[in-house]
């Protein structure tokens, strides 16, 4: 069985690492040549999370290379931002039956990818694992997690993915097939939801969140707001079990930076659009308000233009903690049982 994982990040290399364990012929497909050129000479490092390090050889190639193989499975793992630019260049690297299972966060990846496979094909991969791309070579594990797997359409699991999750179980990975995908979905954008925008304008780790003033407002604000949405979806989720969740993440990420942080950092457009934006855009088709995941997205908005604080003491830190910056104000008041931005 051939599989390739298509992306470099964070996550994508961390996968490339264990796959190429399991499935010596599993290929990466990088986005740059220089990426390409530098795991062939130096090999993908990876850190796990005892601070041991393993070097690993594996087949990488430039996904922009013409002659590449046919795969069974596709892990891909490239930004949401990025789904669409590559949809195109995905059928030549595919055959009739070929799976992909998409890692993205947020929603509306399947959309980006209509017309290009048929949906019984396409598989949603949601993992809480946290990893951090510390070079175009090397990867840290940074939060154990685990990963559910989930078909789009209703229908069969195909002999392809059941082999490849067969094998991945088997170890000592925290991997399983979901029948209710839909829900694990809606459960991921709600820790996203949270920790990704809130970790970004506060420059701050996933651990450090919790000990952030103004972060239980904000958090029970996002939730109110997420939980409204998914149950005009068809989605019931419990507002406890969120938190939860969301805390035994930044608890067992501590050491992670949120992806949305990391894309600051680099000047990158960030997936907001697909996670408090989704939450916005979802709000607005049943007719939901949505004040904080509103206000949150256009503040990363600004984020992506003007950079974040070097400290969190500055700026967005202020908007977030109800101070008043630029006659601009970030603070949350309860009216009616929900949180609102004043």
């Amino acid at each position: 069985m051939r599989i390739a994982v298509w992306g470099g990040g964070s996550i994508g290399l961390l996968w490339a690492g264990r796959l190429a364990e399991r499935f010596p012929e599993t290929i990466l497909l990088t986005r740059t040549r220089e990426q390409r050129d530098q795991i062939r000479a130096n090999g993908l490092r990876v850190t796990k999370r005892n601070g041991r390090e393993s070097l690993h050889s594996v087949y990488v190639e430039w996904s922009g290379d013409h002659g590449l193989p046919v795969f069974d499975v596709i892990f891909l793992a490239v930004k949401q931002t990025d789904v669409a630019k590559i949809a195109s260049e995905l059928p030549r690297v595919c055959h009739s039956s070929t799976d992909i299972w998409l890692w993205q966060n947020g929603m509306g990846q399947e959309k980006q990818l209509r017309g290009y496979f048929p949906q019984e094909h396409l598989y949603h991969a949601v993992t809480t694992e946290g990893a951090m791309r510390r070079g175009l070579s090397h990867v840290e594990h940074t939060g154990e997690g685990e990963s559910r797997i989930g078909q789009i359409s209703e229908g069969n699991v195909s002999p392809i993915t059941e082999k490849t999750l067969s094998i991945l179980s088997s170890s000592e990975l925290s991997i399983a097939y979901d029948l209710d995908i839909k829900r694990v979905l809606w459960e991921k954008l709600a820790i996203n939801s949270v920790i990704n925008p809130l970790t970004s304008l506060w420059n701050l780790s996933n651990g450090d969140l919790l000990d952030q003033d103004g972060f239980k407002p904000w958090m029970e604000g996002i939730l109110d707001e997420v939980v409204q949405v998914a149950a005009f979806e068809g989605t019931a989720l419990e507002p406890r079990t969120l938190v939860n969740k969301i805390l035994a993440v930044c608890k067992k990420t501590a050491a992670n930076q949120s992806s949305m942080l990391q894309d600051l950092k680099r000047g990158k457009k960030t997936e907001i659009d697909f996670i408090n934006g989704a939450v916005v855009a979802k709000g607005k088709q049943h007719g939901i308000s949505t004040p904080v995941n509103a206000k949150l997205t256009q503040l990363v908005y600004r984020a992506e233009e003007t950079g974040i604080p070097v400290s969190g003491i500055q700026g967005f830190h202020h908007l977030l903690t109800g101070l008043k910056v630029g006659g601009d104000t970030g603070c949350l008041t309860k009216e009616d049982g929900r949180w609102t931005p004043m």
